[in-house]
């Protein structure tokens, strides 16, 4: 969640546009030529010196409420705001939006003007529809001057806006303005605030919602802004900090590819092992490294210097448990997608995604290259192409990266993986790489012993894979690695017609959930397997049948 403009600042250029004016304002409406306006506008002093000797409505205003004091501070012109308050300009007159001549000094980051308008009456603490403060608009801007001057003047560091219970010090945080976070922390602004998440139909003022959002610090964090984050640690926000689902400071680094951000929290004390959400930061990094690709979506674009495979060998010296299993199915890719995470490792992530070059540095580390998934899928099964969304989509199963899977699928095997193990639906490693369409793979993986005829437990071999069903609500063949398990198979005496060598047509599997009970099935099912999950428990663990 991103600090929001909830009552953006307007552009002064609507005050050209030929609208009603306010009904809520006493002002009555300037001409469309109102010449002290304009002259402010142009920079003409003698001009506005001779309008106000001739006694000009000096609170005259535009169809959409704006005056020629809002200008003047709008356009940073000192002297002529001092002549338009001489005359008894209103320092407090708001446009229709609600902007007034203060907020336009904060938007500017200008101290004197803020300065100037405060002494002439300004409310330091006035706040526009919404809830929006000058102080927040100030932070905003970036200008230290600014804050401490509307600080000197009473305004409240922890105010908050009305939907969400924002803060100054989170704008400024998420901004990266250090030197204003570093201002508002000296004057008191809470740093451990958080913001609050109204759920539908919930009243949303801040008050009547648990604080269950975002802190300063996780603004920061997720922004990759290393010196803010800095100046909040040192202003005593917490390292392990997390928001409401339990993913910690560490992870939400290493879910926005901050790699050098997420290094600095480990130097600064960081918990590498912290799973509130189901998943630690090793689980997390290996994740954001290679995200699925579909419909063109991109993953985060990294921050800093440091790459992520430093990160892991950080993470790794840090003390981060390398077979850990996750105790969620999280950082799931959509409703469709059917590779569940529960009891997943950092190998399995990695060899889901073929990302050779982190299962090198895993297994150099000495983790498991074994360990399956709740379901029983193992690293090799994932990395032969089972349980992907759709070739072409996942990470690592575009055209051109046969050359990477095999290799994935060679270090799985030479490392201890079963060829021939089977997960709860019966599906083999072979199942996987008919789906996924490379024929090096199926080889490789019939040279090493794998069962051209394996079946599942719906009685389908490899070759009934290739051959075409409809999944997620497509219908996926490759028709080329058919025709090669059909050769193997010929050579070996195997029969290729038959039942089980064709997925019938009214059957799809994991098909979009699109329909509530669907997603509730889905939903249901996962709190079952979470319940019952054991870590220590290497063998299949799914909830009994309805």
């Amino acid at each position: 969640m991103r600090p929001l403009h909830i009552a953006p600042l307007v552009l002064l250029a609507l005050a050209l546009a030929t609208v009603a004016p306010s009904s809520t304002s006493a002002a009555t409406a300037a001409p469309a030529d109102a010449p002290l306006i304009d002259a402010v506008r142009s920079g003409d002093v003698a001009a506005v010196r001779a309008l106000l000797a001739q006694a000009s409505d000096v609170d005259a205003r535009l169809g959409d409420g704006s005056t020629a004091l809002q200008w003047a501070v709008h356009e940073q012109r000192p002297e002529m705001v001092g002549l338009l308050l001489d005359a008894g300009a209103d320092v407090t007159a708001a446009n229709r939006h609600g902007v007034s001549p203060v907020w336009l000094a904060a938007e500017n980051g200008d101290a004197a003007m803020l300065e100037r308008l405060l002494a002439a009456g300004a409310d330091p603490n006035g706040t526009m529809p919404g809830g929006e403060t000058v102080l927040m608009t100030a932070a905003r801007a970036g200008e230290p001057a600014a804050v401490r001057v509307l600080l000197a003047h009473g305004a409240d560091p922890n105010a908050r806006e009305e939907l969400r219970g924002q803060t100054a010090l989170m704008w400024a945080a998420a901004k990266n303005h250090a030197d204003v976070v570093h201002a508002l922390a000296e004057q008191g602004a809470e740093v451990n605030a958080r913001t609050h998440n109204p759920a539908p139909g919930m009243d949303r003022t801040f008050e009547s919602v648990p604080a269950t959002g975002f802190t300063p610090f996780l603004f920061a964090v997720r922004g990759g802004h290393l010196e803010t984050a800095q100046v909040l640690l040192d202003a005593g926000a917490d390292v392990n900090d997390t928001v409401s689902d339990g993913q910690s400071a560490l992870v939400i680094a290493a879910a926005n590819a901050n790699w050098q951000m997420a290094a600095y929290l480990l130097d600064r004390g960081a918990d590498p092992n912290h799973a509130g959400a189901g998943w630690n930061a090793l689980h997390q990094t290996l994740r954001t490294r290679r995200m699925n690709i579909g419909f063109g979506t991109p993953g985060p674009f990294a921050s800093g210097t440091l790459d992520s495979i430093d990160l892991l060998r950080k993470l790794l010296a840090s003390g981060v448990d390398v077979n850990a299993r996750m105790t969620r199915n999280g950082m799931r890719d959509g409703q469709r997608n059917r590779f569940n995470r529960l009891g997943a490792t950092a190998v399995m992530l990695a060899s889901k995604v073929t990302d050779v070059e982190a299962l090198r540095v895993l297994l150099e580390a000495g983790a498991d290259p074994v360990m399956p998934s709740a379901d029983g899928t193992t690293p090799l099964m994932v990395a032969a192409g089972l349980a992907l969304w759709n070739p072409g989509e996942d990470g690592g199963s575009l055209p051109g990266q046969e050359d990477e899977v095999l290799e994935a699928v060679r270090m799985l095997v030479e490392a201890g993986n079963d060829v021939n193990a089977a997960n709860y639906r019966g599906e083999t490693a072979l199942h996987g790489v008919a789906f996924r369409g490379a024929n090096e793979v199926v080889d490789y993986l019939v040279a090493q012993g794998a069962d051209l005829d394996a079946r599942t437990v719906d009685g389908w071999s490899p070759l009934a894979i290739a051959r075409g069903l409809s999944y997620s609500d497509f219908y996926k063949a490759q028709v080329l690695t058919a025709a090669h398990l059909e050769a193997l198979m010929a050579e070996r005496g195997i029969a290729i017609d038959g039942a089980g060598h064709t997925v019938p047509g009214s059957v799809c599997y994991d098909c979009l959930q699109t329909r509530n009970d669907q997603i509730q099935f889905v939903t249901d099912r996962d709190a079952k397997m979470e319940a019952i999950f054991d870590p220590t428990n290497r063998g299949i663990q799914m909830p009994p049948a309805p």
